[in-house]
């Protein structure tokens, strides 16, 4: 059951990453975000407030959301997350998606901190589906940056580097939220904090005066679709989390960097080279090596 909600949140997150570099072309990234927050908080404090009693939603709410210190730990830990969503949007506006995204996916800060912060238990399988995905990963980018310029190249990495940092590290200490309060009360705080943030972050780049213009019906749009996934993908990797462990997760969650380079073969008919076919191919064999070990 675990795999299976891993699966569906890395596949919404896969359409969400490669929809970011649309969004970034024509609306600022922070009014994105802020707007895409207003959807998914308001989506999740419905169903926080209204129906997390609902037989439903049993075991998705451990207990109720209170001011306290594990609230103000939360929150920290949501922020700590948010500015890796904020360095991988400004890598994509200033370096391919095909540079960016495999860097930010790699998982070492990740397990670095599920084993010496939260001390998760390391297995050997582990790092056997590691190896697989980082060098399916490496191959993407390889062939990514061979159309890219060596501004980009440095550009990507270094975005990447950072977004895979605060998204890595803040993945791994997910675990205590969500013991916390669960999944969906935990998705409710993020979504609220990550809204909060990108409105900040509009108002500390001159960008309130603007927000009006980007309310019409094709910018709506667009957040609406931008919320659906991340409400969808986010709940579902969050409650992944009862389940599985936190490196089985993380290494799974590599799996949306397979299915944006498929979605661009079936959809798009881009054209895959020898090294993406190779990457795939091992990104799909670190999968099997994790879901036995899980």
């Amino acid at each position: 059951m675990g795999i299976l909600f891993v699966l569906i949140g890395a596949f919404c997150f896969a359409i969400s990453n490669a929809y970011w570099k649309k969004i970034t072309q024509t609306i600022p990234y922070q009014i994105g975000m802020f707007y895409r927050g207003i959807f998914a908080s308001v989506v999740f404090a419905i169903l926080y407030f209204g129906f997390k009693s609902h037989p439903f939603f049993t075991g998705w709410t451990v207990r109720e959301l209170a001011i306290d210190k594990q609230l103000l730990l939360t929150i920290s830990i949501c922020v700590f997350n948010i500015f890796g969503l904020m360095f991988f949007l400004r890598g994509i506006q200033k370096a391919p998606v095909s540079l960016v995204v495999p860097v930010s996916a790699l998982k070492v800060f990740t397990i670095l901190t599920a084993v010496f912060v939260v001390g998760e238990v390391w297995k050997m399988p582990y790092l056997y589906a590691f190896g697989l995905s980082t060098g399916g990963l490496l191959l993407l980018y390889i062939d990514g940056s061979a159309h890219a310029s060596v501004k980009e190249q440095k550009l990507g990495v270094l975005y990447g580097l950072a977004s895979s940092f605060f998204w890595g590290s803040s993945y791994a200490l997910y675990t205590y939220p969500i013991q916390w309060w669960g999944p969906l009360g935990f998705s409710f705080v993020i979504e609220t904090t990550a809204m909060l943030f990108g409105l900040a972050l509009v108002i500390k780049d001159g960008l309130f005066n603007q927000l009006l213009n980007y309310v019409k019906s094709i910018h709506i749009q667009t957040y609406i679709v931008q919320g659906i996934l991340l409400v969808a993908g986010g709940l579902a990797i969050n409650i992944s989390y009862q389940y599985l462990p936190i490196m089985v997760i993380n290494i799974l969650i590599i799996s949306s960097q397979l299915l944006s380079v498929l979605l661009g073969f079936m959809f798009f008919k881009e054209r895959l080279s020898i090294k993406q076919w190779v990457g795939l191919v091992l990104i799909i064999a670190s999968f099997f090596v994790v879901a036995a070990a899980a």
